[in-house]
This record gives structure tokens, sequence and C-alpha cells, in this order.
């Protein structure tokens, strides 16, 4: 089995050339083929624990690290699987994997590693990719989580419909799965959320919303510069929240946890002290202040997360908003006239630069994204295809009372560039410029 592996590994080197491969038989059939052998080497540690997975467009990361928060407080030590972290109780490493799901082994791996260590609680990030190519194979889930549902990874599942089929897999993975209760929480605002709530048939399912009428609700919600606070209605209750994450779409991730909190029987006052001890995620609208200039890192990297992130922008702020922004190489080039489009509509200064180009050509990724934006170059609008020239000409144009969206990949580790892998830390380099 490991010259398997060792074979396997040796094949996915060549991805980056035969792009097409990761979508065929033969690489699903190996990725299960490797989780069922790596089961049966780690004794199949799923079983024992309660395994909470969560999956949609946007979201995703935030929405697991606040369920790990309450869980970890209140059930007992659990494990966390996400983009951006991965946590055994308090202790958190960087995710270096670079991968929202990990590959069958490393994951059995971990899951093994934490339940020895008194994990009795689990909670992954399931990326479409991830449940397309089997990766989850020999994890029972016990409970679903769906944030939302917009196009995206279309160069990969083809259709916008596909993508939805591919995240349904979850649901249909612990309806079969050997878990005694299966729960599932669903975003009522969301159309493939109503559409799964009224095709699946789960022992235990709550909805959240902030608009329709749904199980649990956000009402009177109040957006500021530092926290955000909003009341929850659930069975006829009230709970008044208040945490020190920013934007609309963070209430969403909240209701999402809230929903699974509250599958879970936690006290619902017990939820809102441990969501006024959140503390900032990696990449998740990170603030830095200077000289009266706001600047917040954020992984807006689809058209709704952007549009969300600059709305937020512009609520918060009576100057002007700067974002700096690009898109990743060989994925979904449909969105990226959007996301220009987008900036156009929401922002006063756009920059247009590099964001893991990798080996698609990134003048014309940026020709891509450019399609979208009606301004004359110069006009409010720039090309800097270098990161650090874009982080310095937003320094440079930001006055005090503006605000500055680095939307994308600024919080990760490493670039990949047309001329390579590059070792980064985009938010270090913001304040080594803001020092100058």
């Amino acid at each position: 089995m490991r010259r398997l592996i060792d074979l396997f590994k040796k094949i996915t080197l060549y991805n980056k050339w035969f792009p097409y491969f990761s979508e065929t038989y033969m690489y699903k059939w190996v990725k299960t083929l490797l989780a069922k052998w790596a089961v049966l080497k780690y004794g199949d540690p799923s079983q024992g624990m309660f395994i909470v997975g969560v999956t949609g467009t946007d979201g995703k990361t935030t929405t697991c690290n606040f369920i790990h928060k309450v869980i970890n407080d209140n059930l007992g030590k659990a494990l966390l699987v996400s983009t951006a972290n991965i946590k055994v109780g308090d202790k958190e490493q960087f995710n270096h994997y670079k991968m929202t799901s990990l590959d069958p082994a490393h994951l059995q791996a971990i899951l093994a590693s934490a339940k020895q260590a008194g994990c009795k609680y689990a909670v992954l990030e399931v990326a479409s990719h991830g449940l397309a190519q089997n990766r989850f194979a020999g994890v029972d889930f016990d409970l679903w989580v769906l944030t939302n549902i917009t196009p995206e990874h279309l160069d990969y599942h083809k259709t916008f419909e596909n993508y939805a089929n591919t995240k349904k897999k979850l649901f249909l993975q612990i309806l079969k799965n050997k878990k005694s209760v299966k729960y599932a929480v669903l975003p009522k605002d969301d159309e493939k959320g109503r559409q799964r709530e009224e095709e699946l048939n789960f022992d235990k399912m709550l909805t959240f919303s902030t608009a329709a009428s749904s199980s649990v609700k956000a009402e009177n919600i109040r957006l500021g510069v530092e926290d955000t606070a909003f009341d929850v209605s659930y069975l006829g209750q009230v709970y008044p929240v208040k945490m020190p994450l920013r934007g609309k779409y963070n209430v969403y991730n909240a209701l999402a946890a809230f929903s699974v909190w509250l599958l879970l029987g936690i006290d619902p006052h017990a939820i809102g002290s441990s969501l006024g001890n959140l503390h900032g995620i990696s990449g998740r609208m990170e603030k830095v202040e200077h000289d009266g200039v706001n600047y917040f890192i954020d992984f807006a990297h689809t058209p709704n997360a952007l549009e969300n992130a600059l709305s937020y922008m512009k609520e918060i702020t009576t100057g002007r908003v700067i974002v700096v922004f690009g898109a990743p190489g060989r994925r979904d080039v449909f969105k990226r006239p959007q996301m220009g489009a987008i900036t156009h509509k929401l922002a006063d200064v756009v920059i247009v630069t590099d964001d893991d180009a990798d080996d698609e050509n990134r003048v014309a990724i940026i020709a891509d994204i450019v399609a979208g934006i009606p301004r004359k170059e110069g006009e409010n609008f720039f090309i800097l295809p270098e990161r650090e020239f874009a982080l310095k000409m937003a320094v440079n144009l930001a006055k005090p009372g503006d605000v500055v969206l680095l939307a994308g990949k600024w919080h990760e580790q490493v670039h990949y560039t047309n001329f390579g892998k590059r070792k980064r830390n985009d938010r270090k380099k913001l304040e080594e410029i803001l020092k100058k």
C-alpha cells in the first residue's frame, strides 16, 4: 500500500500539466482506496466521535471556528480542521497543507491523534472537491451544515447544478451511515438550502435566516467597526448576542453555528458568552489601523463574498473605500469580470493585482477582471501585478477616514506566481510599509 501511495503522489505531481486528471474515475478510485486503507490503519477514528461537517460556498472556515469554540468551551475537547487552522482543544496551528479537504491519510491520522488526545467531537470543513474526490470516505458524519451555495468551482464541476449536487453528497452520506441520529442545519435565505429542506428527511433539523421564517432567526442587527450585535430568536425566546467580529455575513455564520449548538443541547445563554470571547480568524476581516485608516484583510474570493465585504466597508466609513484584489489562476474564469464589476460598483478606488496566478498568464487573468471594470486606468483604477507595489499604492492613496480592503489570499504564507512559489506574509509586509 505504501508503494501505491508513493506512486500516486508522483502521478499527482503532474496535475499541473494534466488538469483534468483529478476529475477521472482513476483518481477518485485511488482516493477511496487510500481512505479505506487509512481507516483500517488508524482504527476507524470517526466511530465514537461526534463529527460535524460544514460545507457551502462562503463562510465555511468562520462557521467551523464558531462551532468548535462553543463545543470546546461547553461540551468537551474538540478537533477543528479548517482551511485556515487546525485545533486540538485549545492548541492551534496554521493549516500548512493549503487545502480545505485534506488527503484521506492525513485526515484519518489527525482524527486518530485527536481522539487519542481526548477529543470526543470533531468539526471538519468540507469542500466540494473533497466530496467529489471521495476524500471523506470512511468518515461517518453526525451533523451536516450548509452555509450557502453560489456559483463556484465551475471549472471543475462544469455546471452549478453539478456543484450543488456535490454538496448534497454530504447529506446523503449522513443519511446512509452507521450513526443512530442524523442532524442537519440549513440556510432558509438560500434557494438550495430551502430545496434541501424539502427533499431530505433528517431526524433533527434546524433552519436559520435573517429575513425568512426559520427555526433560528437574527433580528435587530447592529454593525460596527469593532463588533457586531444582534438578537437571536428561537422558540419564542430572544437571546442577545455581541461578538468581536465584523459584517452581516458573520451574522449568518453565527446563526449556522448557533443552530448546531442548539441541536447539541448547549444552553443559549452559554452560547452568547462564548461568542463574546471569540478571537479573529486569519484572513477573515483582520483589521490593521494606522493614521486614521482602517485596513481589512479578508478572504473574499467569490463575487458574493466580495460584494458582502465591500457593502460592509461602505456601511462603516464616511470616507472612501479602496479595494486591492485579484483572482487565482486555472479557476473559475467566469467570475473574474463579475468581481471586477462589483468593485466598480462599490469601491471608490480599485487596484487590481496578482493572487496565486500559478501557471496561468497573470496578464490574461488581470485582463479578464478588467473586462468588468468600465473605468479608464488612472481614474481611481490601477493595475499593479506585483502585490507589494499594489500594497504601497493603497497605503499612499489612503487618507484618514478611508478604509482599505485587501480581498483574496492575503493571509496565506505561500504565493503561487508565474515565476514559481514564493514565501509571503502580506500582513507583515503591510505593517512594514505602514512603518515607513
